[in-house]
């Protein structure tokens, strides 16, 4: 079918789903009580981390936010959904935007979180993408003009490249990524002096974040073997009399990821051998799922090799978008990871054990995200063009690129819309976290904070 055909499918979507109707947002009566929601997924995690969870998301509406994708999941499948599927992050928030190493070893900026990952209709990930930049905004107390300008900035930019994406070869798209450099440019502009200063500082910081400088700051040598160093209730190795039974499992497990992963990432993986496991609190919503480190060291000291098993749990999207096609849940996180990001970690793979799903990947592969909190309004709106067109970019690997300019366009319409309802949803959030603050104040919630 010819781009222009693509195109007009697109454009009859509008008739279905008009987009003025996506603009803001009013619970409906039956809507959940939010807190508990996040009860329900507390069922599901060890009991003695979800105080951690809950005293994270306490800190402000904004880490609040990073919390709610199940919550939201529901909000947003009761919202005018077009059938325009895309493999979607379900967790497209600014935060799960940053740096990280791909194979050729280039600094690359992309979106790095896909514990909810699952085909679902593209506007879930922007609708969230857009609030997240209001709550940000009011978490930094900018004008009522600049959130909006944010929300509004993220939108354009996403149309902008999916216009620019449906006169391009499908190859060229799949190729495209933002390296660092390309990220440095975009912001140079618009970002004070100050600011960029602190994004330059923050890729530094990035590209020290090895297994080397983990090895140095996690581990120490204890009896001529490198152990990972305690840090409870953060960093809890394995005690000496859970080791046999431990390193068994560990063993038979690590056996199985290896199959996940291409035959020549496989040599890599076996000039390397097993020397320590703990288990480590990552995130802020994944608090209280399972998430272990594991270092694995080569001929000499200075080889080592950390990698993070994080336990993949059914995505939050999937009562209202279907289930995956994959029954083992790491697979699906890998799988659309794969899909989404430009360049993937070459580590990644996954493993069952003791009955749970687990994704595999490299604990710090020069990792680094932008300090939102440095930006300045002017320095959010281009920050917020970036990650817009960093998500057109991921949807245009999996969706049809024609049908999703056709209907989003290039004009004022759909951004303002998608702008109404960030700002509305943003509201919402502050409600949610009220209600959150509530349930620890009533005593319904344990708390534990700082940690």
């Amino acid at each position: 079918m010819a781009t222009k055909d693509h195109l007009a499918e697109g454009k009859e979507m509008r008739q279905t789903v008009p987009r003025e109707e996506h603009a803001g947002w009013r619970a409906p009566k039956d809507r959940p009580d939010p807190v508990h929601v996040l009860e329900e997924q507390d069922a599901t995690r060890e009991p003695e981390l979800v105080p951690i969870r809950h005293g994270r998301m306490l800190v402000s509406a904004f880490t609040f936010f990073r919390g709610t994708a199940a919550i939201m999941a529901w909000d947003l499948a009761h919202t005018p959904t077009t059938s325009l599927t895309v493999q979607a992050c379900g967790d497209a928030h600014l935060s799960n935007f940053g740096v990280f190493a791909a194979p050729d070893r280039r600094l690359v900026f992309d979106l790095n979180d896909f514990d909810e990952t699952l085909p679902a209709p593209f506007e879930w990930d922007l609708k969230r993408l857009a609030a997240s930049f209001v709550v940000a905004a009011r978490d930094s107390e900018f004008a009522d003009r600049d959130q909006r300008a944010a929300a509004r900035a993220a939108v354009s930019e996403y149309q902008h490249m999916m216009a620019e994406f449906v006169k391009m070869p499908f190859l060229d798209v799949w190729y495209t990524r933002v390296d660092v450099d390309r990220l440095l440019e975009l912001l140079a502009p618009t970002t004070r002096k100050k600011g960029l200063s602190r994004v330059r500082k923050g890729i530094a910081k990035a590209q020290r974040k090895t297994s080397l400088g983990a090895l140095a700051r996690f581990a120490e040598k204890v009896d001529g073997a490198f152990r990972i160093k305690p840090d409870p209730p953060v960093v809890v190795p394995i005690t000496p009399d859970q080791l046999a039974a431990s390193e068994a499992l560990i063993r038979r497990a690590f056996a199985d990821y290896g199959a996940t992963l291409s035959p020549e990432r496989r040599i890599v993986l076996s000039r390397y051998h097993y020397a320590d496991f703990a288990r480590k609190v990552v995130g802020v919503g994944s608090v209280g799922t399972e998430a272990f480190m594991l270092l694995l060291m080569g001929e000499r000291d200075d080889d080592p090799l950390f990698l993070q098993l994080k336990e993949a749990q059914e995505s939050v999207l999937a009562p209202y978008a279907g289930a995956s096609e994959y029954d083992q849940h790491g697979e699906r996180v890998v799988q659309g990871q794969r899909i989404m990001q430009a360049a993937s970690d070459s580590f990644l793979g996954w493993l069952a054990a003791s009955g749970k799903d687990y994704y595999v990947r490299q604990l710090r592969d020069m990792k680094g995200s932008v300090d939102v909190a440095t930006l300045d309004p002017k320095g959010l709106r281009t920050y917020a063009r970036v990650c817009g067109a960093t998500l057109a970019r991921a949807h245009a690997r999996s969706g049809q690129v024609g049908q999703l300019s056709g209907y989003v366009g290039k004009g004022a319409p759909f951004a303002r819309a998608i702008e109404e309802f960030a700002v509305a949803y943003a509201d919402q959030n502050e409600l949610d976290y009220q209600a959150l603050l509530d349930a620890e104040r009533d005593g319904r919630i344990a708390v534990e904070r700082g940690v």
